[in-house]
């Protein structure tokens, strides 16, 4: 009976082993495709996360509560059109372009956006953008942002 038991146990161990390893798994080739092609699509914004300096001094940290009106994305389409939506009813819509190896510039109405890319895969987009906010006068805002489909 431990024979048997034990010859099952082995068996179903092999099985799992050959069923759960990444034979079937798929590689990321989505490096290989220039960041023109990467980007376009919807976005869904996961986090907005600040850092506040006030004098050259760090004075906090913070991420922005996320209230859809119903979603929170970006929009980059093939043909450089821009949507970007949080926390609003209506979009802020215009054109995108590239800027230098790792910047994208939207001219958008009621507000620009100028970030300068960090990550960029097939599933996952950050960004980071430095300037005012007028939540905080006076203080220097790095604005990190991530993206993901």
């Amino acid at each position: 009976m431990k024979t048997l038991f034990g010859a099952l146990f082995v068996t179903a161990g092999l099985f799992s082993l050959v069923l759960f390893t990444g034979s079937c798994s798929k590689p990321d080739h989505s490096a290989d495709l220039p960041k023109e092609q990467q980007v376009v699509g919807t976005w869904t914004i996961q986090r907005i996360q600040l850092r506040i300096y006030q004098g050259g001094v760090f004075i906090k940290d913070t991420i922005l509560k996320q209230t859809p009106h119903p979603t929170n994305y970006v929009k980059f389409d093939a043909n450089g059109a821009f949507e970007y939506r949080f926390n609003t009813y209506t979009p802020d819509a215009g054109t995108y372009q590239f800027s230098g190896s790792d910047g994208i510039v939207s001219n958008s109405l009621p507000q620009s956006y100028n970030w300068k890319m960090l990550t960029l895969t097939n599933v996952l987009f950050t960004v980071v953008s430095t300037g005012s906010d007028p939540a905080y006068p006076g203080a220097l805002v790095e604005r990190y942002q991530t993206f993901v489909r």
